[in-house]
C-alpha cells in the first residue's frame, strides 16, 4: 500500500521541518540529507502539479510497484480543489484505490496554532464531501475511503463508518496512552485526591 500525503489535519499544505537533533542515521539516508541538518519536508511535491498529474503519478507508483494499491490521504480545504482532483479522474480513467480523508482536528503538536484553529475542514464534514462527490460522479464503489483525525472512541469509529468511512485510523488514544501516561502517573502521585492520597 503507497499513500501519497497531500496534507494532514494541522498541517494541510505546510510541509514542515524536522529538527536536526531528532534526524537519525536512518532518515539522513533515506531522505538524503547529511547528518546533523535539518529535515525540511516542502509544503508540495516535485512529481506532480495538478490534478490530471497526481492521477498519473498513481498510476506511475502502481505500474512501479507492481500493482500494489496507491490512493492519497489530504485534509478538505476549499471543496473546488478535491472536486477538481475528481474531475482528473474522470478525465484520465485513473482512480486512487483508497483516499484518506483526515480532519483540520488531526494533527500535530508541530503545527502553528493559526493553522489548527482556522485552517482546513473538520473530519466528518469532510468526509461526508468526499463520499458525496464519488456517490455523485458513480466512482464510490470503486474507491475506497479511509477516515482519520482526532478518532480515539468505538463511539468515533462507528460515527465515521456511518457516515461513509470503509475504515478508520486511530492513533491518537494509543499516543495519549504512550506518552502522556507516564506524566499522568507522576501528577497522580504528587496530586491529592479529595484531601486523600490515590495511593492510599
Amino acid at each position: 500500500m503507497i499513500e501519497i500525503k497531500m496534507s494532514q489535519g494541522a498541517k494541510p499544505g505546510h510541509g514542515g521541518i524536522l529538527p536536526k537533533h531528532k534526524v537519525t542515521q536512518e532518515i539522513a539516508d533515506t531522505r538524503g540529507i547529511l547528518m546533523g541538518e535539518d529535515c525540511i519536508s516542502p509544503s508540495r511535491h516535485s512529481a506532480f502539479s495538478t490534478p490530471i498529474e497526481l492521477m498519473q503519478f498513481i498510476a506511475q507508483l502502481r505500474e512501479l510497484s507492481g500493482g500494489k494499491p496507491v490512493g492519497f490521504k489530504f485534509c478538505l480545504g476549499h471543496p473546488w480543489e478535491f472536486m477538481g482532483i475528481a474531475k482528473a479522474m474522470l478525465q484520465t480513467g485513473i482512480l486512487p484505490d483508497f483516499i484518506v480523508v483526515d480532519g483540520k482536528e488531526g494533527g500535530t503538536g508541530a503545527a502553528p496554532v493559526e493553522f489548527t484553529d482556522h485552517i482546513g475542514v473538520p473530519l466528518r464534514e469532510g468526509l461526508l464531501f468526499v463520499h458525496n462527490t464519488l456517490v455523485g460522479l458513480n466512482l464510490r464503489d470503486k474507491i475506497k475511503l479511509g477516515a482519520s483525525g482526532k478518532i480515539v472512541s468505538a463511539f468515533d469509529i462507528a460515527s465515521v463508518l456511518a457516515i461513509g468511512a470503509d475504515w478508520a485510523n486511530a492513533a491518537r488514544g494509543f499516543m495519549f496512552a504512550i506518552v502522556i501516561d507516564p506524566v499522568l502517573v507522576q501528577l497522580m502521585k504528587l496530586v491529592p485526591l479529595r484531601n486523600q492520597s490515590i495511593y492510599a
